[in-house]
């Protein structure tokens, strides 16, 4: 699988959108800040630790590779380059304010014609949680994403799956699977 060597100098991630034959997908990675959030976590395993939070994270079916990333967590790509899924935590008081639609609608800045397909409140790690899954498009190309978010202690936890629309459906068991076996430590 071949990236964007544009991605070794991101400074931010929400999503990464990782396509064969368009790296201006992912120019999508720089447009959301994760809050000041520095390159301090460690995965060992399917444990990921900073230096405010641990969590484990699900397993990801063969065919899935992480893609490593700058001013988030964690990032996996599948082997087709056509799908990303992400997780990323911010461990902040004074965002625990904002409701999960407000943090949901934080995650998809520069999707232009963005639009809510559906949203619907989940549980992950026992906790309220919300999804929402958004169509919109980035310099003219359609994307389909399914944005996760929920909050527990001080922190903020978010995943996302982005797809093109026509090959969303291959990987949203892998992402459901990943997620629902996620738990804070």
């Amino acid at each position: 699988m071949s990236f964007c060597p544009m991605k070794k100098n991101i400074a931010a991630l929400t999503l990464a959108l990782l396509f064969l034959t368009s790296c201006s997908l992912t120019k999508f990675v720089g447009y959301y800040r994760s809050a000041g959030q520095e390159d301090s976590g460690n995965l060992s395993g399917l444990v990921y630790t900073t230096d405010d939070t641990s969590y484990k994270i699900g397993e990801l079916p063969p065919g899935w590779s992480r893609v490593d990333i700058k001013g988030g967590d964690l990032a996996f790509g599948d082997a087709s380059g056509d799908s990303t899924i992400t997780v990323n935590s911010t461990c902040d008081e004074r965002k625990m304010r904002y409701s999960l639609k407000a943090l949901s609608e934080s995650l998809i800045i520069g999707i232009s014609g963005k639009e809510a397909e559906s949203r619907e409140p989940i549980t992950i790690d026992g906790q309220e949680a919300l999804r929402t899954i958004y169509t919109g498009s980035l310099e003219n190309v359609p994307v389909k994403i399914d944005a996760r978010v929920f909050k527990k202690g001080i922190c903020i936890y978010d995943f996302t799956y982005a797809s093109s629309p026509e090959g969303f459906g291959a990987g949203e068991a892998a992402y459901d699977s990943f997620v629902s076996q996620f738990r804070v430590l």
